[in-house]
């Protein structure tokens, strides 16, 4: 062979964090193939896939497998026509006594979508007499594939095609490219990237940041490898080609040929010759949506273009799309980018602009900053009169708080309550402001502090509600008595501003309340109209009030709806991703972490927790990232157990003492708490867990949970041997669940009496976790089901039902398998052996009787009953002589003798059933029947 296999062989890999995933499929093919071509059949395999898709990075990977495997490798790339066509040469060239000596040959063809026509007929020349033993595997791109190379691969009758289309990758795969966990960043980057593996790498340096860096889109550096490879596609370009596209690298959000004419300074004629090109080759596509507005590929190929732009080439192309935008009518959100990077700010009326547009619901924050910086920096002083200033600082307020930056927002807001303003309800309007970022920030308590000097003014209808918003949610969080009153008067007084939001924003706050004290509303038709009102609003309204999705998933987990609020908590993340909400979003995932957990998703939940933490901790709030582990260590009990859990849950309550009381410290400590206790720390943890609740009226503790904590209280003091305060532990619990009515809370105080009569009323203790298990199933609690089977199980075994506890084992495995909790299954199998060490004994009042014996333990018994040792009856088995004596105490506390010689006298007194060898489908193991 004259070709070098060094020469063609593909690029390494410049990049040892860039693996190969969600491939498989196409190298098992590839796989499969190699062996037959080995057989001398010709075969084809064609990788087909938009730009970035990894079709190149597959090449090399199937490169690498062929030579490991001794398959000579020969490879070109499309564009380079005389390395193709010495390729080609080296193959048909050859003698056939050579090809046949030779074996397998693996050639390499990427980027065929670049191939000249000249390259086509020697392709053609190769399809339509392929040597024997070639797999020839091609790459290209199929929106850019000439129809002249198309009929050449079509000429290939003799070789056995087979076609892979490279799809994108899905969320599990971007994180494994990425080199990260799956979670909340990996998905941020899998929806911002299409899936797409060079996008993904282009987003890396961001998600590795966390979370916060993933929602705020592309670093401010590209790597290296994603800007050279968007770099080969423009250089293949014309000089107006690239013009028109730099000058279109501008408009972010897309833009109709009229825009892209005044653009590049050309004619209409040659401007849609020129898009035309650029769509040809795939730089530009049409939007989906709408076909008169033309998009970059994607927003990376974009940035690259409009990062290599010179600084003034930029403005000037800001300032023509800003007037022409202005011009043809769009609304200032449209253009206020441009405005903005164009340098114009000096003037009043762009400022008011770029105030306006950044007050909009879905702009990022991040752009709002922007805006509103470049109009402090370069508006003239004298132009900043009081209105405009204090316009201009609200908005900056509200985006500091949307992008996450809350002291920096508590700073503006401290300024702007300080200042003397002509307007009082703009006063009390910074101070409404102020306590949400209180709030925000986990101090509750400081949050209402502030409100309360303004509470008994008369003020603008609209300004008192926002007050009372913020006092009965901050009210409820920090255990204000009055909390309840203020969501009360949410009602009259939304009337009173005659707003349809503020009307559906009394229904969620006090849905929320209510889950925290009694606000004396009928909490199910409140939480039902609060649901269907927030489901219609529109994004770009829930984006102008984000509270409202979080507070209503908040307030559906605290009442047991469950998958309603995993809806709106996911709703709710999505608008933040899209508008750069970072501010809300630890407090979406802490209650993803909940309702998941409770759910069973395990993995998911724990997931969440650690994207919560990483994002509060970020942020600066310290006790959500409490709250966050505390939730966590909930999924990591059950995953690995509590003790595995217990040092996470405390790590989550170190600080909380230097902290004033709150609702996040409270729901910490309990959690910590209980997995201390469960872990086998009992030592004063019945105190500790009453100091954490608020003592004995559970005052900080939301009025939805107090039955299951009455509960708890009862269960630990029960274990302590104090029955008279676990029995009126179990009565406080009951009268919460009762006056509750939520099913969940009162099957949770059902569980806890059915633990407390265990040993006295097995029976009985077995029906209460019946209708327990049967609650928590159709709740979807799936480990609080699981939970109930168990004591179920072992109420049924301590009245000698054993088949019906077996069933009830059975189903609880089936639960462990499902949700992938170890310590559960380890669990079943503790009750299952306990069960079968158990299973035998004669029922109270029973006159007669049946003995059950597992098949093993007959032929045990019998062996040992006729004499033979221990040693020889493991022989006879095929067991160990340990296992021989493990069964041995089973058989003798079974049949209630004490020696071998008890035994024998039984056997030899009791005539053996026939039914002994048939199977008992209810417990699963064999009988002997002893009749008298």
């Amino acid at each position: 062979m004259n070709i070098s296999e060094e020469e063609f062989a593909p690029p390494p890999s410049g990049d040892p964090l860039d693996p190969l995933v969600g491939r498989n499929c196409a190298l098992d093919l590839f796989d499969r193939a190699l062996v037959g071509v080995r057989d001398g059949q010709p075969a084809m395999i064609e990788f087909v896939g938009d730009p970035g898709t990894g079709k190149t990075r597959l090449l090399r990977e199937v490169a690498a497998r062929a030579r490991r495997a001794g398959v000579p490798v020969l490879a070109a790339a499309g564009r380079d026509g005389h390395q193709v066509g010495q390729a080609i040469a080296a193959l048909t060239d050859e003698p056939g006594e050579a090809v046949r000596a030779r074996g397998p040959l693996l050639l390499l063809l990427d980027d065929l979508h670049t191939a000249s026509s000249a390259t086509a007929t020697l392709l053609r020349r190769l399809a339509q007499a392929p040597p024997p033993g070639l797999l020839w595997i091609t790459a290209y791109r199929p929106r850019q594939m000439p129809s002249c190379v198309t009929t050449a691969l079509a000429a290939g009758i003799h070789l056995s095609r087979r076609a892979v289309t490279l799809t994108p990758l899905d969320p599990a795969s971007v994180a494994a490219l990425l080199g990260l966990v799956e979670g909340r960043a990996a998905q941020r980057v899998h929806v911002l990237s299409g899936g797409v593996p060079r996008y993904v790498l282009a987003y890396r340096p961001g998600a590795l940041d966390g979370p916060v860096a993933a929602l705020r889109g592309l670093p401010a550096e590209l790597p290296v490898d994603v800007t050279g490879a968007v770099q080969l596609d423009l250089d293949a370009l014309t000089d107006e080609q690239r013009q028109m596209l730099e000058a279109v690298s501008v408009c972010p959000d897309g833009f109709e040929p009229a825009l892209a004419a005044a653009l590049a300074d050309r004619g209409p004629e040659v401007t849609s010759d020129l898009l035309d090109a650029l769509v040809a080759v795939d730089l530009l596509r049409t939007d989906p949506t709408e076909a008169s507005t033309l998009r970059f590929r994607h927003e990376v190929d974009r940035t690259v273009v409009y990062r290599a732009l010179s600084p003034g080439r930029r403005r000037r192309l800001h300032a023509t799309a800003a007037r022409v935008l202005r011009e043809l009518g769009h609304p200032v959100g449209r253009y206020a980018e441009h405005l903005s990077a164009s340098g114009q700010c000096a003037e009043p009326a762009t400022a008011d602009a770029l105030i306006e547009a950044a007050e909009s619901g879905l702009v990022p924050r991040l752009d709002a900053i922007r805006w509103l910086t470049n109009v402090q920096r370069l508006l003239p002083a004298a132009e900043v009169t009081e209105p405009r200033r204090t316009r201009l600082e609200f908005a900056m307020a509200d985006a500091l708080v949307g992008a996450g930056q809350l002291r920096q927002a508590r700073t503006l807001l401290q300024e702007l309550t300080r200042r003397p303003l002509a307007d009082c309800d703009q006063r009390l309007r910074a101070v409404a402001a102020r306590a949400r970022v209180e709030r925000l920030l986990g101090r509750p308590f400081d949050a209402y502090a502030l409100l309360l000097p303004y509470r008994d003014g008369r003020v603008e209808p609209r300004s008192r509600f926002l007050l009372t918003v913020e006092a009965a949610i901050a009210g409820a969080l920090c255990g204000a008595p009055d909390a309840a009153e203020h969501a009360r008067s949410l009602s009259p007084l939304a009337e009173r501003t005659g707003s349809a939001v503020c009307a559906t924003t009394a229904a969620v706050v006090q849905s929320f309340v209510a889950a925290y004290t009694d606000c004396g509303i009928r909490v199910p038709e409140t939480l039902d109209r609060a649901s269907s009102e927030v489901d219609a609003f529109a994004d770009t309204d829930l984006a102008r009030h984000p509270d409202l999705l979080a507070l209503l998933g908040w307030a559906e987990y605290l009442h047991e709806r469950e998958r309603s609020a995993l809806h709106h908590f996911d709703r709710a993340l999505d608008i933040c991703c899209r508008a750069g909400l970072v501010a809300l979003t630890p407090w979406l995932l802490v209650g993803r972490c909940a309702v998941t957990a409770r759910l069973g998703s395990l993995e998911r939940a724990r997931v969440e927790g650690e994207d919560a933490e990483e994002v509060a901790v970020a942020m600066g709030i310290d006790p959500l990232v409490a709250l966050a582990r505390a939730y966590r260590a909930i999924a990591v009990a059950w995953r690995s157990g509590p003790k595995a859990a217990r040092h996470l849950a405390d790590t989550a309550v170190l600080d909380a003492s230097t902290r004033r009381e709150n609702w996040y410290d409270g729901a910490s400590q309990r959690v910590s708490v209980r997995l201390r206790f469960l872990a086998g720390d009992r030592a004063g943890s019945t105190s500790t867990l009453l100091r954490a609740c608020g003592g004995d009226g559970l005052d900080r503790v939301e009025v939805t949970n107090r039955a299951c904590w009455a509960s708890a209280l009862a269960e630990m003091a029960h274990k302590a041997g104090r029955c008279d305060e676990a029995a009126r532990w179990l009565d406080v619990a009951e009268g919460y669940a009762a006056r509750l009515g939520l099913r969940g809370q009162s099957a949770l105080t059902r569980i806890a009496r059915a633990r407390l009569t265990l040993e006295a009323d097995p029976r009985c203790a077995a029906e209460l976790a019946a209708a327990a298990a049967d609650t928590f199933a159709s709740l979807g609690w799936r480990l609080e089901e699981a939970s109930a089977r168990l004591v179920r199980a072992r109420a049924l075994c301590e009245a000698r039902e054993w088949s019906a506890a077996e069933v009830e084992l059975a189903e609880t495995r089936r639960i462990a398998e499902l949700v992938d909790s170890p310590p559960l299954r380890r669990s079943v199998a503790g009750e299952q052996s306990r069960a079968a060490g158990a299973a035998g004994r004669l029922p109270a009042g029973a006159t007669g009787g049946e003995l059950t014996l597992t098949r093993r333990e007959w032929d045990i018994a019998r062996l040992v009953a006729a004499g033979a040792s221990n040693a020889e009856a493991a022989d006879q088995v095929y067991v160990t002589v340990k296992t021989v004596e493990a069964h041995l105490t089973r058989i003798f506390r079974k049949t209630g003798v004490s020696s071998r010689a008890g035994l024998a006298a039984l056997l030899v007194s009791r005539a053996v059933d026939p039914r002994s060898a048939t199977e008992d489908r209810g417990s699963g193991t064999r009988r002997a029947r002893f009749d008298r």
